[in-house]
C-alpha cells in the first residue's frame, strides 16, 4: 500500500451567521494496487467490468485524455475508488459525496490527484505530474 492524501470538501451552515461554510481538507488514504482493486471494480461496477478490466479502463481513459476532462470526473472517481483504502471511505456513494464539483479550482486539484494516482498505478512507481 502506498500512503497519500485525497482532497475533500466539507460543507456546513453557520446558523449564527446564516452562511454556508466550505472547508477543504485532506484525508489520509492508501493506494491499494493489489488484486483486491480489481475485485472492487468487479463488485461495484459490474457493467464496466463486463467490458474491461480496471487497469484497461484506466489505460483507455489515460490514452484518450479523459483524465483531464471534467465531464468524465465520475468515471475517473469510479476507478479511483477501487484503489483507495481509508478509514473515512465506506462505500462508493459516501466516497463521491466527499467531492464538490461546483468549485473549478478544487476540481483541478482533484483531477491532478487522480492523474497522479493513475500514474502510480499504471507505472508502478511515483509519477511526476509532468509525465502524465
Amino acid at each position: 500500500m502506498i500512503k497519500t492524501t485525497l482532497p475533500i470538501i466539507e460543507k456546513s451552515i453557520d446558523e449564527a451567521k446564516k452562511a454556508l461554510v466550505i472547508k477543504e481538507r485532506n484525508i489520509d488514504v492508501d493506494i491499494d494496487t493489489s488484486l483486491f482493486a480489481e475485485e472492487r471494480w468487479e463488485s461495484n461496477f459490474p457493467a464496466n467490468a463486463k467490458n474491461e478490466t480496471l487497469f484497461a479502463y484506466i489505460e483507455r481513459m489515460h490514452q484518450t485524455k479523459r483524465l483531464d476532462d471534467k465531464a468524465h470526473i465520475v468515471s475517473n472517481l469510479k476507478a479511483l475508488y477501487c484503489f483507495m483504502e481509508g478509514g473515512e471511505i465506506s462505500d462508493f456513494k459516501s466516497f463521491c459525496q466527499m467531492f464538490d464539483l461546483s468549485d473549478a479550482a478544487y476540481i483541478n486539484k482533484l483531477i491532478d490527484k487522480i492523474k497522479f494516482v493513475f500514474g502510480v498505478v499504471l507505472n508502478g512507481s511515483a509519477a511526476s505530474p509532468k509525465n502524465l
